[in-house]
């Protein structure tokens, strides 16, 4: 009798150790929704990603000879071939956002990013700001002392040149919004707010890029 108890008892660990119990052999239990990944093959995403990239908006201090002026490219390639935009592009595999702005920067006007101190002005998601997909931007923003930076058109851009913030071009992508905020944003800053006059100035020329951006650069 003890044996009998023993093999039954046996049985019974055996198959919940197994996870079959009330099971047939050969029966797989069905997967969850949501199964982790081993951790030997790291983490899965399985939702859909934008592309990140990086703008820069650079504003020359105004002097008595010529007035607060914000750096453009023009763009070499399609989309949005021949129109003005903003330096920047692709952020690059596993580069923090800080240094895709940098180099984004040096790269297509040839200014050297330690000669400016850009901060963070915020993220542009509107899904149909880019006609090649989705794709997500962050704004980086700059005050500098004169347009004196060596400015040098390179990579994707075919010409690079200052332009008054009170009369600028139209701009590419959604170019006119992330301007629009970056001024806004740069008369908030301890820079601008030392000279004299600059924060209203920065603001009217925001208010006049008011209204939609869609049509830009078309």
């Amino acid at each position: 009798m003890k044996e009998i108890i023993f093999a039954i008892g046996g049985a019974l660990l055996g198959g919940l150790l197994a996870g079959k119990v009330g099971k047939k052999k050969n029966e797989v239990a069905p997967a969850t929704k949501k199964e982790a990944a081993p951790a030997s093959k790291g983490y899965t995403y399985q939702w859909p990603r934008p592309a990140m990239t990086v703008d820069a908006i650079i504003v020359s201090q105004p002097t008595p000879a010529s007035p607060a002026q914000l750096l453009l490219i023009r763009r070499k390639f399609d989309p949005f071939k021949d129109s003005w935009a903003l330096p920047g592009g692709f952020v690059d595999a596993g580069e923090g956002l800080d240094v895709a702005a940098a180099r984004e920067l040096q790269e297509e006007t040839s200014v050297d990013p330690a000669s400016v101190s850009m901060t963070q002005v915020g993220a542009f998601a509107d899904p149909g700001r880019d006609p090649r997909g989705w794709t997500v931007t962050v704004a980086y923003a700059a005050l500098v002392p004169s347009t004196e930076l060596g400015v040098k058109a390179a990579d994707d851009a075919k010409d690079a040149r200052w332009f008054d913030v009170s009369a600028l071009p139209q701009l590419a992508f959604d170019h006119k919004l992330v301007v629009r905020s970056s001024l806004r944003h740069l008369a908030k800053q301890p820079a601008a707010q030392a000279i004299d006059g600059l924060p209203t100035l920065l603001r009217a020329a925001a208010a006049k890029l008011d209204g939609p951006w869609k049509a830009e650069g078309k």
